[in-house]
């Protein structure tokens, strides 16, 4: 019978993604191409070690808080990649509201496109777009949250194996500094 599947290491890579690509779960939280697999293993090895688990609970905890502060990081990027596209937007956008002031107005494109003009636009423009925004504050919440409460069930987890009372609740209150 024929041997199936990929036979090269480059085949057995691309092969080893197919659970990503075809949208079924992956063993790592990495997006291919864009992520690197082996800072992911040395940021869950890290994450891992620092939290000095015992038993499988306690790693299984441990390595949910790698991932879980991994996508916070890629929050930090994403965040980053918006405002960057939203800069890049500029020309385009002025030249379309110069045309249009133009054509319409009849008011030529060297008075509306003037450095300061440009400057504006660019400090404007510094954070994302306020769609964008919310959805990167209550995404980063959201892994913030779990992020915390996954630390806490561990640190009870470990405090109870050290034969330690644990409270049965905890409260964490946040204060935001624009209230």
């Amino acid at each position: 019978m024929a041997q199936r599947g990929p036979r090269t290491e480059g085949g057995k890579a691309a092969s080893s993604r197919n659970s990503i690509k075809h949208g079924l779960r992956s063993g790592a939280p990495v997006i291919p191409e864009l992520e690197s697999f082996e800072e992911w293993e040395r940021h869950r090895a890290g994450t891992i070690a620092s939290f000095a688990p015992e038993g499988y609970s306690e790693t299984d905890f441990a390595e949910r808080i790698a991932s879980l502060s991994w996508r916070l990081k890629r929050v930090a990027r994403y965040e980053t990649e918006m405002a960057a596209h939203y800069l890049d937007d500029i020309p385009e956008d002025m030249a379309a509201a110069a045309g249009y002031a133009e054509r319409a107005l009849k008011i030529p494109i060297e008075v509306t496109v003037t450095p300061d003009a440009v400057d504006k636009q660019f400090s404007r423009r510094l954070l994302p777009p306020e769609q964008t925004l919310e959805r990167i504050m209550r995404y980063e919440a959201h892994l913030h949250r779990q992020w915390v409460q996954t630390i806490h069930e561990l640190e009870a987890l470990q405090a109870r194996a050290r034969g330690e009372r644990t409270p049965l609740a905890r409260l964490d209150v946040t204060r935001s500094s624009f209230a």
